[in-house]
């Protein structure tokens, strides 16, 4: 199938408002963007000061009841041409538009009607539900206007969405709200196509392309599906593939997302990159609507860790389930570059790559900063069915952003827990799985199973390490001044008392091992065949392995 993908058209967006008052309201092409062209269709447009929609009105075809300046009229009762006497009875009122059942051709008397008099004329379907309607038309019209500071943030963020998902999916993307004004785009280059390039100069596609996607079902499956639909190449037209997908709120469209093909074909996994960037978008186009501040997003995450009763209100207001199990996901990159902003560049950069992800496998996945760490938090889980899936889910935003950040990306899974309460208890353990990874360059992802050992000795050697008064001064003695002795020990306890092995791995004669061994029991006292000192002497000589104190100057 050839479709143009007509709607890339990079128009500037929208002022924002000047205060975030709310301020009740809608220009009639909104609502009607937000309806979808297969769900009501424009016949006469309303005069040019007479396109704002302040209240909707479901009116009864036998209904003689006055009407509100800027009302937005849905005829029930009556269908087509029989509409024509009750349409006579409203013209006095001069509503912005009235939306009446039927075709185009059933509905022309009742157009030259209104032509003249500047009230719009909607086609509506049979089978379209007059309840849907209003509905959609009253979101829009009782949605709040944007601060300039929300609407600044809201923009970093998508523009931010926009540049990953080009990344990604190796492409070039658009985002736009449902009256199709560019919300954000990722960074054009040489290889955009002339449709794009013809866009970023503001000027409007082909009227034939918008015919075409009309007619060949192209918004009709954008704003009924959440499923993405691709688009072929023309290159006839010099057009590249496209792909595009609705950003969905319920049964609100929020607006479309779409990608353009660019040098390099398309990334094999594209499709679910942008089901989880319309998804990721769909968040955080709800969050500012709302006026959600900044503060209150970056501490969502700290919230649902806290153990305290907040998390129920946080689960809630995150559309969270709290009573399913969910699991804890830490992330951590490590980059040459350790300034500040180096770090905080990388992190956002990393956060906006697992949210993707995450939003792909789960809608209500929460994804921010906790300390240098990026946490992902997982819900609505199953826990045998889940745990495999959220490998993957994890592997593959290791992998990703390992390519596109360039630098070393970690990641620590815990466990599926009963339920979200019950999430910050896994917290400190799966913190202790990334410190361990961060001393194994080699392990990109592990789970507390996977390295539960390695945990649980750098556990015991913190608790060591922390009671001070728990050292041997024989040992001590070996480790600050006989520090060959002490090695020899060591080598000696973890090879079993194996002396050719011991040897091999201190590259020594076997003799030089049993010189060593009398000599280090000599010095410290401590006796190799009694089992208690055996220990004591292995577990402070490892501790001496992974602290630079000088144990022999701790107090006793």
């Amino acid at each position: 199938m050839f479709l143009a993908g007509y709607l890339l058209r990079e128009r500037k967006a929208v002022a924002p408002h000047k205060t975030a008052e709310h301020v009740k309201g809608a220009m009639l092409s909104d609502i009607l963007e937000d309806i979808g062209v297969d769900h009501g269709r424009l016949v006469v447009a309303p005069a040019a000061d007479n396109g704002t929609v302040r209240e909707t009105v479901i009116a009864d075809a036998e209904d003689d009841e006055p009407l509100q300046p800027e009302t937005l009229v849905l005829l029930i009762g009556a269908r087509g041409r029989a509409a024509l006497p009750a349409v006579r009875r409203l013209l006095p009122w001069r509503p912005v538009a009235i939306a009446v059942k039927g075709t185009e051709a059933e509905l022309e008397p009742i157009a030259e009607l209104l032509r003249p008099v500047g009230t719009g004329l909607i086609a509506v379907p049979s089978a379209m539900r007059w309840d849907a309607f209003e509905g959609i038309a009253k979101d829009r019209i009782q949605e709040p206007g944007l601060s300039v500071e929300a609407s600044d943030v809201m923009h970093r963020d998508l523009f931010a969405i926009a540049a990953t998902t080009a990344t990604l999916a190796n492409g070039h993307v658009v985002i736009e709200d449902p009256a199709n004004r560019v919300l954000a785009y990722s960074p054009a280059s040489n290889d955009v196509d002339e449709l794009r390039r013809l866009s970023i100069l503001g000027r409007r596609g082909p009227e034939r392309y918008q015919k075409l996607l009309k007619e060949s079902g192209v918004y009709r499956h954008l704003q009924a599906s959440e499923t993405p639909v691709h688009m072929a190449a023309n290159p006839e037209e010099g057009l590249r593939e496209r792909v595009a997908i609705g950003i969905h709120a319920g049964r609100r469209v929020l607006g479309y997302i779409w990608l353009q093909e660019g040098t390099e074909p398309l990334a094999a996994n594209t499709d679910r990159i942008l089901v989880g960037a319309a998804r990721h978008a769909a968040i955080e186009l709800v969050r500012h609507r709302n006026e959600q501040s900044q503060a209150l997003r970056r501490d969502r995450i700290s919230s649902l860790l806290s153990g305290t009763p907040q998390i129920h209100s946080q689960a809630q207001s995150a559309g969270i389930d709290p009573a399913r199990p969910a699991a804890l996901v830490l992330i951590s990159a490590k980059g040459d570059d350790g300034t500040a902003s180096g770090l905080q560049l990388r992190r956002g950069e990393l956060a906006n790559i697992a949210s993707i992800h995450a939003a792909a496998y789960r809608p209500g996945a929460v994804v921010g900063a906790i300390g240098l760490e990026i946490a992902m938090i997982l819900p609505d889980l199953d826990p045998v069915k889940s745990p495999p899936a959220i490998n993957r889910l994890v592997n593959a935003i290791v992998r990703d952003a390992r390519v596109h950040l360039n630098c070393q990306v970690q990641a620590a899974v815990g466990p599926v827990v009963n339920r979200l309460d019950e999430l910050h208890s896994t917290l400190g353990h799966v913190r202790s799985v990334l410190e361990v990874l961060g001393d194994t360059p080699s392990i990109s992802v592990a789970s507390y199973s996977d390295v539960e050992t390695k945990v649980l000795t750098r556990e015991l050697f913190g608790l060591l390490g922390s009671r001070t008064r728990l050292r041997h001064d024989g040992v001590a003695l070996l480790c600050s001044r006989y520090p060959e002795f002490a090695a020899t020990i060591l080598a000696y306890l973890e090879f079993f008392g194996d002396v050719n092995r011991c040897a091999e791995e201190l590259a020594v004669h076997r003799n030089t091992v049993h010189y060593r061994l009398r000599r280090a029991c000599e010095l410290s006292g401590i006796d190799l065949q009694d089992p208690d000192q055996r220990l004591l002497a292995h577990l402070q000589i490892r501790l001496w392995t992974h602290s630079t104190a000088p144990l022999n100057d701790q107090p006793k």
